[in-house]
């Protein structure tokens, strides 16, 4: 399975990486923003509106999870940044996360930065790591039609 690994950075956020080898940036943004392709390898389900200003509602049914936000950066193949806040968790604030998709070979590099965190947020920077850890190798995998 390919490594996700994490780079240093502020406290305040996470960033990591992953290699994507047989996906072009197009392919990979795609993988986040087209429900079909979203459920090979994260949520079962997606609503999706494209664009900037857009919003989005994941939803893991079993689990009675929803994750819902806003597209702040809509770039296909370039940038994706969007807002981050679970139905569970509506105490805790609003996260942003933004990815870059670059071209690395014949694949993609991504990378992803989650944040922002105080001091008192560890626990729960810990939990958003480890679920980046868990989905973003699946992501990795995909194989799909050429474009």
């Amino acid at each position: 399975m390919p490594i996700v690994q994490m780079l240093a950075s502020d406290p305040d956020r996470l960033v990591v990486t992953i290699n994507c080898p047989q996906l072009t940036p197009a392919q990979v943004f795609d993988c986040f923003v087209i429900p079909d392709l979203l459920a090979l390898w994260w949520p079962p389900q997606a609503e999706i509106e494209p664009r900037v200003g857009g919003a989005y509602h994941l939803a893991w049914p079993g689990q009675n999870w929803h994750l819902r936000g806003t597209y702040t950066a809509f770039a296909r193949g370039e940038r994706l940044a969007f807002t981050w806040q679970w139905d569970h968790e509506a105490e805790i604030p609003v996260r942003a996360v933004e990815i870059e998709f670059m071209a690395q070979g014949d694949g993609t590099l991504l990378k992803l930065t989650h944040g922002f965190y105080s001091p008192e947020d560890s626990e729960e920077k810990q939990g958003h790591l480890d679920g980046w850890l868990y989905f973003l190798p699946l992501l990795s995998v995909l194989e799909l039609s050429p474009e």
